[in-house]
């Protein structure tokens, strides 16, 4: 079982990617302040690192220099930013500073979990069976 940590402040924006991933068959570990997050992907290390922006503790692009550093580079999981900044530039410095994937919010669910998927496949016969329950 694939193994997600979500970085996110936004208690209803992390039910939301809970209820989209969990039934897919990922296990998410949900942290609220982003300083929670470097240790817990030391503690156990996660197949993806799903990582809001907008933290009231740390800027997420701070955040994720300190992943990569922590995680070794070359190593880390893949990050994808989950954010409600929509700007181009912002989709730019994500990739600058090493995200795999930028996904705006709010997003439509089954192309969130179609990107997930893709970035941390789950050992299933068929993923398209799945359902996808946004509410």
């Amino acid at each position: 079982m694939p193994y997600i940590l979500l970085v996110e402040d936004n208690q209803d924006n992390a039910d939301l990617v809970i209820r989209i991933l969990e039934p897919a068959g990922f296990e998410i570990h949900h942290v609220v302040k982003g300083l929670d997050a470097a240790p817990a992907a030391k503690a156990h290390r996660p197949d993806l690192i799903l990582l809001d922006f907008n933290l009231p503790d740390i800027d997420g692009r701070n955040l994720i220099l300190t992943l990569k550093r922590q995680l070794g580079r070359e190593k880390a999981p893949p990050i994808v930013a989950v954010t409600a900044r929509t700007g181009q530039i912002d989709e730019m410095i994500a990739e600058r500073f090493g995200c795999v994937a930028f996904v705006r919010k709010p997003f439509d669910p089954a192309e969130f979990l179609a990107l997930v998927l893709r970035l941390a496949p789950v050992n299933q016969p068929d993923s398209s069976s799945i359902k996808v329950n946004n509410g």
